[in-house]
């Protein structure tokens, strides 16, 4: 019975004291929240305090706003040009993108070549008189007494106040870079001026040779000319032999007669492009009041000229149309700056992506293969804009994160990231802001909150 009490009384002093533990526990944690509390309320306070210090202390100001018209920085090719026509010959479009002495080199395609046309092959006057296409006049005449080669010559028998003329017919040596004319002849017995050759310069006939001035006669001579004149490169190029005898025994003979010229063939050429892009969310479409092209290059013959181009967008053609010149550049050996505006038909030259596609070629094929260096190709846009001149007076960097553009009508906002140093001024141009007419509000929002006003014009 004794025991029984006992142990309820020590169940009953146990339940007591858990009890006050609980109670001593609940009080700790009360007093941690509280402490924590109090904690974030005095460091709230006191970063509240620090902030509305900082911008108290802050001091920005626009003290400009006007409306501008800049260059843009030179946009330059990013990837390897293409080749219509020509090779690349040393390292790469990187090297075109500054102008500093390292640059990217190419070659015209092919080395040009020759092809001969024999008008005349060898006439020994053996067939139909006169040969097809020939024309005479006077005691001209094929006979047999006297030949070079084959059975016949073609023959004047001479006299007293005989004259005569022997022809050839017209050839086309429009693109001839020589003519060969070639021939043997024979004088029995004409004096000076009495037998003489001419040639046909498209006007008037030119003597060229006194043939019956030969020292020794009554024997076969061989003439042989390579006519480089070019007033004789025409469309109806001939030859003729004329003879205004004195006396019967004045007899000449000509035989084997060739004529033949010679074209050099064009085909040096080269033909480049690139790609260059425009940053439309830099420089948009809609600011752009012109744009200029230009290339440092240097190449090897200075007989040819060379032509920046542009791809039209909406002709689907590489063309010059509208640029402010159209005569090309002709190098000097060395290195030349050739430059170029598309004045205000810059637009169909543009893709509504930003894409603008120029071209560098030549005049076209020549005989001449040429190499040449690429310093600089470039293109920049001309803009109009707004420069904003933020002052920052206080102690502080300021930091603007936004620009509004107010007027009666309009409220525009402008997301920005400028940071200006303490006592610094500092001008920002925004190409996709147009200052309106008449009154307008402009205003800067710092970071911190505060706001610069500027009221125009």
């Amino acid at each position: 019975m004794w025991t029984t009490i006992c142990r309820r009384l020590k169940l009953k002093r146990f339940r007591r004291d858990r009890r006050g533990i609980s109670n001593i526990i609940v009080v700790a944690l009360s007093l941690v929240v509280i402490l924590a509390i109090v904690s974030n309320i005095v460091l709230w306070n006191y970063e509240m305090n620090e902030v509305d210090y900082e911008k108290m202390k802050e001091e920005i100001a626009i003290v400009g706003v006007e409306s501008v018209t800049e260059n843009s920085p030179w946009i330059v090719a990013q990837s390897e040009y293409q080749l219509s026509n020509g090779s690349f010959s040393g390292n790469s479009y990187v090297d075109t993108q500054t102008a500093d002495g390292v640059f990217e080199s190419f070659t015209e395609s092919g080395s040009g070549g020759s092809s001969d046309t024999v008008f005349i092959n060898g006439e020994s006057f053996e067939g139909s008189w006169p040969p097809s296409g020939w024309s005479e006049t006077g005691q001209w005449n094929k006979e047999s007494n006297e030949q070079y080669d084959g059975w016949y010559s073609a023959d004047f028998d001479g006299g007293n106040g005989w004259s005569g003329t022997l022809t050839t017919f017209s050839m086309d040596c429009s693109d001839a870079d020589s003519i060969l004319v070639d021939f043997w002849y024979r004088d029995n017995g004409a004096e000076s001026g009495e037998f003489v050759l001419q040639y046909y310069d498209g006007n008037s006939w030119n003597t060229v040779y006194d043939i019956a001035a030969t020292y020794y006669e009554r024997e076969w001579h061989h003439y042989q000319d390579e006519i480089m004149d070019s007033q004789y490169f025409i469309s109806d190029f001939q030859v003729r032999w004329v003879t205004d005898t004195n006396h019967n025994s004045d007899d000449v003979f000509v035989d084997l007669v060739t004529v033949e010229k010679t074209a050099v063939s064009s085909s040096a050429v080269l033909d480049m492009n690139g790609a260059f892009t425009i940053n439309l969310s830099t420089y948009p479409l809609s600011y752009i009041q012109t744009v200029d092209l230009q290339i440092l290059y240097r190449a090897s013959d200075a007989d040819e000229t060379w032509y920046l181009k542009a791809y039209n967008w909406t002709a689907s053609e590489y063309t010059d149309f509208g640029f402010n010149t159209t005569m090309g550049n002709v190098p000097s050996t060395g290195w030349d700056i050739y430059a170029v505006n598309l004045d205000d038909v810059w637009r169909s030259y543009f893709h509504t992506n930003g894409t603008m596609k120029l071209k560098f070629v030549d005049q076209g094929e020549d005989t001449v293969q040429t190499s040449v260096d690429i310093d600089f190709f470039g293109v920049r846009v001309k803009l109009d804009g707004t420069k904003f001149t933020f002052k920052n007076g206080g102690a502080l960097t300021n930091h603007l994160v936004s620009l509004w553009l107010t007027n009666s009508t309009n409220h525009q906002q402008y997301t920005v990231d400028i940071f200006i140093n303490s006592a610094a001024t500092k001008t920002y141009i925004r190409y996709d802001v147009v200052l309106p007419t008449g009154d307008y509000t402009v205003k800067a929002v710092t970071e911190r909150g505060n706001i610069a006003i500027y009221s125009g014009p």
